[in-house]
């Protein structure tokens, strides 16, 4: 049976770490740091789910937030709120794939 307050306030809430992502995407934004990357730097795969632009944006809020080695970039996508911020789902964050972007 449901408690009252679960019927007022809905289903519990999804934690992740904030920290200093939305300044970092915002400072990035403002950089064109995607844009740039993108166009120096086109993707050859078809099948990319997302832009290389894309990876180092999100590798460098690792670096400016919580820096990890590669091989952990995904389990630390996965705690902070890299996928509301930065529109990137954290199994897109691979050590292969992070990889590819920085060659």
């Amino acid at each position: 049976m449901l408690a009252a307050a679960d019927l007022l306030y809905g289903p519990p809430s999804v934690e992740k770490f904030l920290g200093p992502l939305p300044v970092v995407r915002d400072l990035l934004a403002r950089l064109d740091l995607v844009g740039i990357i993108d166009r120096l730097c086109p993707i050859q795969e078809k099948k990319a789910r997302y832009t290389h632009g894309q990876v180092i944006a999100a590798l460098v809020a690792n670096r400016l937030s919580s820096p990890t080695p590669l091989v952990r970039v995904q389990r630390w996508a996965e705690k902070w709120a890299v996928a509301e911020i930065f529109g990137i789902e954290p199994d897109a964050l691979n050590d292969d794939r992070c990889g590819r972007a920085l060659e």
